[in-house]
Parts: structure tokens; sequence; C-alpha cells
């Protein structure tokens, strides 16, 4: 893994100039990976309508394109179909043969995803796109989801926010901030793949198939979360595991980037335990990881910190271990004053440092800054 090029992938929700793309190329990035399709198309039949621009603009500053499509299918059969949806639009857009092809896999909805996900790859392949690889989370990947060994030698991108490594031997591509070059989804490239040679070939001509007949069945949501003063929807997707795309997407949010205080929002699976540590005003990182026991160049890895120098009250440090340090995550039955108790504080002094208006109102799974 000597190489780490820079690249980012872009959906609707990120502009399709030639100047964004090209500001993106003077801050590092050396390929963009285009969000095509989602769904089916007897189903949500969503194309992005930037796709076009995002491409044709990606590529005349010079960028490598590859595509993706965001996966809904909840069978074999429902794979399929959307492999030849996201193939049909590939071509229209004049997509060569050669073009990386991206399976976003993040909503598990079918009980074989691996299966599943394979399945979609194959028929893109068979319809004439031979160059494809599997996005998720680090969390599918070891979590059993999804076996990164079984897709052969396919491109395995993998999003890991907050550690030091994936624990994903065969990784190909790792997407390390949803914050990165331009404030958006950025990744490394470790084989090339995403960011360097230039997209030749020709558009497949092998015919798409109509959709095959395929009921849509799939897990739901698993929980709820409450919007909380302060919450990202990256935010909460690091807490559940999941990306913010797909609780966008679950919850049909248009805008990721506008969530309301007090907003139902439907998640899947468990929160996590994770170290963290919240900056206090008066701290520093070199201060920070003498009290944890750690180094300054841990916190900066990490943490993905370009001047360590640079910190921030209420910023959310990710530190080695596990278990959290000055935060704590409301459980059922807890009260803030009881919470209060074992940290040896007051309920009004929570209720003002997390922004709480109603001390008597707080939900399974907040995160509570001590």
């Amino acid at each position: 893994m000597a190489l780490r090029n820079s690249f980012i992938d872009v959906s609707s929700y990120n502009p399709d100039t030639k100047e964004f793309f090209q500001a993106a190329k003077n801050q590092g990035a050396l390929g963009a990976v285009v969000k095509l399709t989602e769904g089916s198309e007897d189903g949500s039949a969503y194309v992005n309508p930037r796709a076009a621009a995002q491409i044709r603009n990606a590529l005349a500053v010079g960028l490598k394109v590859s595509c993706y499509h965001f996966a809904r299918y909840t069978s074999i059969a429902d794979a399929q179909n959307e492999a030849r949806f996201f193939v049909k639009i590939a071509k229209q857009f004049g997509m060569y043969d050669d073009t990386l092809m991206i399976d976003d896999a993040e909503v598990h909805s079918v009980t074989d995803y691996q299966s599943t996900s394979l399945a979609f790859l194959q028929e893109v392949e068979a319809l004439g796109y031979k160059n494809t690889g599997i996005y998720s989370m680090k969390s599918f990947f070891t979590g059993g989801i999804l076996n990164s060994h079984g897709f052969g030698s396919r491109e395995i991108w993998v999003a890991g926010y907050g550690v030091t490594s994936l624990g994903i031997d065969n990784a190909t591509a790792w997407q390390t901030t949803d914050h990165g070059i331009m404030g958006i989804d950025t990744s490394l490239d470790f084989d090339g793949a995403f960011t360097t040679g230039a997209t030749a070939g020709t558009v497949p001509q092998i015919n798409v198939p109509a959709p095959q007949p395929v009921q849509h069945v799939g897990h739901p949501a698993t929980g709820t979360y409450i919007v909380q003063p302060g919450d990202t929807l990256s935010g909460i997707a690091e807490k559940y595991g999941t990306t913010y795309q797909n609780l966008a997407a679950i919850n049909s949010i248009g805008d990721p980037n506008h969530i309301n205080v007090g907003q139902v929002l439907k998640v899947t699976g468990q929160p996590t335990s994770e170290n963290t540590y919240f900056v206090q005003a008066g701290d520093t990182l070199s201060g920070i990881a003498i009290k944890f026991g750690t180094t300054v160049s841990d916190l900066v890895s990490r943490n993905h910190i370009t001047n360590p120098n640079v910190i921030y009250v209420g910023q959310k440090l990710y530190l080695a271990g596990r278990g959290q340090s000055n935060a704590y995550t409301v459980k059922s039955g807890d009260t803030l004053s009881n919470i209060a108790n074992i940290f040896h504080t007051t309920w009004q002094a929570l209720a003002q440092k997390n922004g709480i208006a109603n001390p008597n109102v707080i939900y399974v799974g907040q995160t509570i800054q001590i």
C-alpha cells in the first residue's frame, strides 16, 4: 500500500461545476467517483440529476472518473435489476467499458448480503463493464455482513473514520473522512484504480434486459434517534456504525446538511461504544495526549488533524481503546440527575453544557458531555 492518492466522491448534494473540480484538484484530488443511480428502474428509478455535468467537468480538469450506484436490493433478482439500471444509465452517459463501477452497499436489507452484492457486480460485468468494486463501511466487513475476500480481485473501498487502521488486509481504498477535500467525502487510493490512468475503450453494446418482477422486502430500521443540539447526520451515523448517506436514504432526507433538533430519525444497528474526548477550554493536543497516555502523533493520525496546534472547544477526538472518557451515552432508565451524581457534578451543569432545554427529557443513545 505504498500509493496513497486522494480522491473524492460526489452526488447530487455536491456542486457540478468545472471550478469546483478544479479547486478539488488543487487541494490534492486525483479522482472523482460520481453517483449515477439508486435503486432499480422498477423501484425508485433515481438518477443523479447532476451526474452528467459532474462527469463532464471532472474529466475536463483531468480527474480520473469512476461511477457508483447506491444499492437498495433485497434479493438476488432485485440486485440484478439494479445492476441493469446502473449499466443502462452509464451507457446513456457514454461511460467507456473500462470505467470503474462501484456498488455502494451500505443498506443491509437482505440476510445473505454477500451473495446479493456479488450478484450485482457479476451482472454489471456480464453487461460489459468488467472493472468493478464494492464500497461499504468497515463494520460491515469486520462484523461478518460482507467478506472482503469473497469478491475476488475486485476493488474493495472501505469507509472507516477515526481509526488508524482498517483491519481489512485487501482494502484497495479507504474513505477516511466526510469533510476532507472541499469539505466532502475524501478517500485514499492504494492501488491506483481510482486515480491513475485515463478512462478509454468503448461504450458496451450489450443489450440491457428489462427488469425482472421482484418483491421488494427488506429489513426495516431497528430503532429511532431524536436529533439533539449540535448533532450532524454524519455524527449520528458514526454513533450507529453506518454512513450519513444511508441515514439520508432511509429517512428521505434531501439535504444531509440540514436536520432539525427534535427530528425523529430512523436508524439501523445499535450505538457503538467508542473512546472519545470532547475538547475543553484550555486544552492542547499535547495535554490531552499526556492525560490519556498516548502521543500527539497518534491523535493527529487517528483524527486526521492537519495542524496539531489548532483544536476547538467541543471538538470530538477519537482515542485508542474503548469506553468514553468525558462523555456518557444515555441508557434506559437514566435521568440527568443520576448521570450528574455518577460524575460528581450537577444536572444544571450538564443541561447547560449540552444545550438541554428540558432536563427531564433525555433519550437512550444520546451523548452527554461531562
